[in-house]
């Protein structure tokens, strides 16, 4: 069964409630970059929720609203505002720009005003009574977003085409995360995404979300992350999981 969330946390949660529950929540756009939200959710939830796979999607939005009216606001998430925000300011100048949890929430609150519109899904349109007005074309430039299946059981996937997540915590002093990140070049482990998020409460600490390629069923990999993890106050693991093809939307 699928059920909507009205925002990442509520996705998390829910996986949280129950043992078989799968969530999907953005990790990265094209355009507007990381998904901080999720990151921090991952870092928070670390050996209790594990990605399952991660997933791209080529993501077609259109504006919904009213037509004839005169579009004074438009919602949608902060990551389309930004892919389109060259088309909103040509097209719409007046209109002011609402960032908001989702598109579905985007199209929501167009639905109950007359004189706003949301960037959306086109499927949104029928869900809550707008029309397609048009169709934003931003030059060739792919929006793509990627995406993380999570839940509460980690991943036993070996396949082909395998990255691995993992939360580092180094220490706090000059060097720490040059150090870390050594084992993996001289190893030739590749790390494909690399994002540090400060520590509540503690000013100017962080912590390290990284994605690498392969598995520590690898030798080189498994060696790698052991001689990274003797520099790091503590690692670790998100779960080793498949990357799906680029889908379409």
């Amino acid at each position: 069964m699928l059920t909507p969330c009205p925002t990442i946390e509520a996705v998390f949660d829910r996986v949280l409630s129950s043992t078989n529950a799968l969530g999907i929540v953005p990790i990265e756009n094209s355009s507007g970059g990381t998904v901080y939200d999720s990151v921090d959710l991952l870092i928070r939830n670390a050996g209790r929720v594990f990605i399952l796979e991660e997933l791209a999607m080529d993501v077609r939005i259109a504006l919904l609203g009213r037509a004839g009216a005169t579009i004074s606001t438009v919602y949608s998430h902060f990551v389309q505002i930004k892919h389109h925000a060259d088309w909103l300011k040509a097209r719409h100048p007046q209109a002011r720009l609402r960032a908001v949890a989702s598109t579905a929430l985007a199209a929501r609150k167009a639905s109950a005003s007359k004189t706003a519109a949301a960037l959306a899904s086109p499927g949104a349109a029928e869900v809550y009574g707008l029309e397609v007005l048009e169709t934003p074309l931003v030059g060739q430039s792919a929006n793509v977003t990627h995406f993380f299946t999570i839940g509460r059981k980690a991943p036993d996937f070996r396949g082909e085409g395998q990255k691995t997540a993992l939360i580092a915590a180094l220490p706090n002093v000059c060097g720490s995360l040059h150090r870390f990140l050594g084992p993996f070049a001289r190893q030739k482990v590749n790390l494909s995404r690399i994002v540090s998020r400060p520590v509540p409460g503690h000013p100017q600490t962080y912590i390290f979300f990284l994605e690498i390629d392969g598995s520590p069923e690898s030798p080189v990999v498994g060696r790698t992350l052991r001689l990274a993890g003797a520099l790091a106050e503590s690692m670790t693991s998100l779960g080793t999981y498949p990357v799906r093809r680029r889908f379409k939307s």
